[in-house]
Formats: structure tokens, C-alpha cells, sequence
């Protein structure tokens, strides 16, 4: 039987750092060699969460290689793919019934909480499971449907075995086979639309806000691209809905904030007004120009008048 020994919470330079003891089968994927153990009183080896945490975001600004999965659905898909668009990554174990099934429901909290300020369309999410061979796209795939995940920007992935160790440490996400099961860092990776790793957010409780953030610089930073001038006023609108949502710690979900829409919109009202003004002015001008007859320059002083040449003849 599988299951979760114990979670705890520890406070480190500001940073929440959930670490889980997950129970693993026999011959579970065994840790990778450069994580950092310490032993508990006991002599039991443990992640120790503070050199985690350190590794966790040492890996900010870099760029994880192009590694090949298999998603659920048994079709092959690389990291790659997913390029374009900023891309949430978490790492869960299909056999821990207690720890990651509560990040992954918070994590779909927190990506419905999403739906004002992005919109599915807007970013990916992936699910690594890292307990080789043993979380299948099989695995995967029902790991997802009991927990409902539903969004279509959705994907759970399964590494090959071998490619585990150097995916993990790639993405910063520490990792360590014990008597008791696994202990393992909780969060989410954000990658930006080119593939480098522009934040980890730490926790297990993930709320919408705490990836709204990131994902909100993100698009805010990026240059407006479009094909046509379709494509780009639709890209210009969604800026401007990003920018007119604010999170509600209420309801766990981002809003428009009804007072900087109103405010935007007297603004734009007035410089269409103002632009419509002087406009009119200006054809107004133009055509008092135009209907002004063209003024005739006459001379200061009049030409002298020629004398007439003398006239010859003789007289009869």
C-alpha cells in the first residue's frame, strides 16, 4: 500500500518549502546523486530543503533542453512543443495519495482562478510524473481523470527512466528516495514563451495570484506580434484585459476591476473626443482657405508710359 508518512512546512528566506514523504514500491526511481541529503536524529536520510530551495532557483534564467515525453494519450511530445506560449510545469507521483493530489487540486484551483486574467488559450500546464517506470502515461492519464482535470491546456507527461535525473535537475526540482518513501520539493516552474525558467513558485496550497504574478509579466513584457491587424488589435485587447484584472482573495479568482475599466475607457473617450475636435477644426480651416479668392499682387508704381515715336514725312 502506498502512502504519504508526513508533510512539513518550513520557512526559508521568505519561502515556504513544502517537502513530502511519499511512500514508493520496491525499486522506485532511485534519487539524483547531486541532491544534497542530510540525516534526521534517527539517521534517516532527508532532502535537505534549504540547499532545495537553492537549487530550486539557481536554475531561474536558464534553459532546459529539449527533452522528449510520452502525454497520457501515448503520443510522443517534446518540451519544445510547448514554446510560444509561458508554460507551468509541476513535478507529482501518481502513488502519493495525500501530498500531490493536494497540490494538483490546488494547482486546477489556481488555473480556474486564472480564467479572467489569461484564458486557457494563453498558457500551458504540464504534470511530470518522476517515479519511473511507474507513473505510465497509463498512470498519468488516470491520475488526471480522478482528479478531474479538465482544462484543455492541460497535459500529463512521462519521461523515459534514464532522462529523470537530468530532467529533474534542469528544472530545479530535488528529489530524494528514502526507507519511508520520497522526499520531494512542491511548486511550480514557470517558463516564459522561449523556455527559460523565470520563476519557481514554492507551496503546495498554489493560488491563483501566486501564478497570476509571474504569468502577468510575462505577457506584459512581451512584444505585441500579429500576422495582420487582426491578429494584432486581438493581441493589444488581451493586454489591456490583463491589465484591467485584479485579484480577489475572496473568491480565489482574478475580476476586472470595474474602477480602472471606467477609468480607461473616460480616458480613451476623451482623446477620441479631443482627436475628433481637432480634426474638424482642421477641415474647417482648410476649407475657409480654400474659398478665399487668391489675392492680385499690383505694383507700387505704375509702369512709366512710353513716349511715341516721332513720326517722319515731308510736306507737300
Amino acid at each position: 500500500m502506498l502512502r504519504c508518512a508526513d508533510v512539513w512546512r518550513r520557512a526559508l528566506g521568505g519561502f515556504a518549502v513544502l517537502v513530502a514523504a511519499c511512500g514508493a514500491p520496491s525499486g522506485a526511481a532511485a534519487a539524483d546523486p547531486s541532491v544534497v541529503q542530510r540525516a534526521d536524529e534517527t539517521g534517516v536520510p532527508r532532502l535537505d530543503e534549504r540547499e532545495a530551495l537553492r537549487a530550486g532557483e539557481a536554475v531561474v534564467g536558464t534553459q532546459p533542453p529539449d527533452f522528449a515525453f510520452t502525454s497520457r494519450h501515448g503520443q510522443p511530445v517534446r518540451l519544445s512543443d510547448y514554446r510560444g506560449k509561458p508554460l507551468l510545469v509541476s513535478f507529482i507521483y501518481t502513488g502519493c495519495f495525500q501530498v500531490c493530489p493536494t497540490q494538483t487540486r490546488a494547482l486546477n484551483e489556481a488555473v480556474q482562478g486564472l480564467d479572467k486574467l489569461l484564458g486557457p488559450d494563453r498558457y500551458h500546464v504540464v504534470s511530470i510524473g518522476f517515479n519511473q517506470p511507474f507513473d505510465s502515461p497509463e498512470q498519468m492519464r488516470a491520475y488526471a481523470a480522478q482528479h478531474r482535470i479538465q482544462a484543455r491546456n492541460w497535459e500529463f507527461l512521462s519521461p523515459p527512466a534514464a532522462a529523470v535525473a537530468p530532467l529533474t535537475r534542469a528544472f530545479g526540482f530535488s528529489y530524494l528516495a528514502t526507507p519511508a518513501g520520497f522526499d520531494h520539493v512542491l511548486g511550480v516552474t514557470v517558463l516564459d514563451a522561449e523556455g527559460r525558467v523565470r520563476a519557481q513558485v514554492w507551496g503546495d496550497a498554489l493560488r491563483a495570484d501566486q501564478l497570476g504574478g509571474p504569468l502577468r509579466q510575462l505577457l506584459l513584457g512581451a512584444p505585441v506580434v500579429g500576422t495582420d491587424a487582426g491578429t494584432t488589435i486581438a493581441a493589444l485587447v488581451d493586454r489591456v484585459r490583463v491589465l484591467c484584472t485584479v485579484y480577489d482573495p475572496n473568491t480565489g479568482t482574478y475580476r476586472y476591476d470595474v474602477k480602472l475599466v471606467a477609468e480607461l475607457i473616460g480616458g480613451s473617450l476623451f482623446f477620441l473626443t479631443a482627436f475628433a475636435y481637432l480634426c474638424v477644426e482642421w477641415r474647417r480651416q482648410r476649407r475657409s482657405r480654400l474659398a478665399v479668392p487668391p489675392a492680385v499682387c499690383l505694383p507700387l508704381h505704375p509702369a512709366p508710359t512710353p513716349e511715341p515715336a516721332p513720326v517722319s514725312g515731308r510736306t507737300a
